[in-house]
């Protein structure tokens, strides 16, 4: 469900605060203008989509950029549970790095997996390299796609064919003469 579906004037106050919130010098201050927004939302918020998520994932970022990694999870599994129903890849990334840096990497991957999966690489572009990295590397230990390259077929082909079926440099200029 939408506030503004529910109550239009309030979800246009709400998305003031929300856009005021881009304007902020700090990740404080943001934060401030933010909690601001939530005192205004109906209670449960994560029965709204939006403006629930916007708010969430804002303090969650901000928190993120302080590097206050357990806030910034606390607001990222709100945003998530808010869009619960009507799924987003922003999150699902965001939640995904706050996890790989407080240590969690099973989760950090299941999120980054979410991610891959709705969005592919492009929101991976966006942040540290080290995320897509470790994202890479875990799903190819996990669901290796390639068999290793057998020394073995390698001799074949270039070796035992081409003296199996007679084509040898003195062989082929042999045959171009008749």
């Amino acid at each position: 469900m939408y506030l503004d579906q529910v109550n239009y004037e309030l979800n246009k106050q709400i998305n003031d605060f929300v856009c005021n919130s881009n304007d902020a010098t700090t990740p404080e201050e943001r934060i401030d203008i933010l909690n601001q927004a939530w005192e205004l939302l109906p209670k449960p918020a994560t029965q709204f989509v939006e403006p629930t998520s916007a708010i969430a994932c804002g303090i969650s970022g901000s928190y993120k950029k302080i590097g206050d990694y357990p806030k910034a999870l606390e607001w990222i599994l709100i945003a998530l549970e808010a869009r619960k129903t009507v799924p987003d890849g922003s999150p699902f990334l965001w939640a995904g790095i706050i996890y790989y840096e407080l240590g969690d990497m099973e989760n950090a991957y299941k999120y980054f997996d979410l991610t891959y999966n709705e969005l592919r690489y492009t929101p991976f572009s966006m942040e540290d390299k080290k995320y897509w990295h470790f994202y890479k590397q875990r799903k190819e230990k996990l669901n290796p796609k390639k068999k290793p390259k057998s020394k073995i077929r390698y001799f074949q082909t270039t070796f035992l064919v081409p003296y199996l079926t007679g084509a040898t440099p003195t062989t082929r200029s042999a045959y171009q003469e008749r």
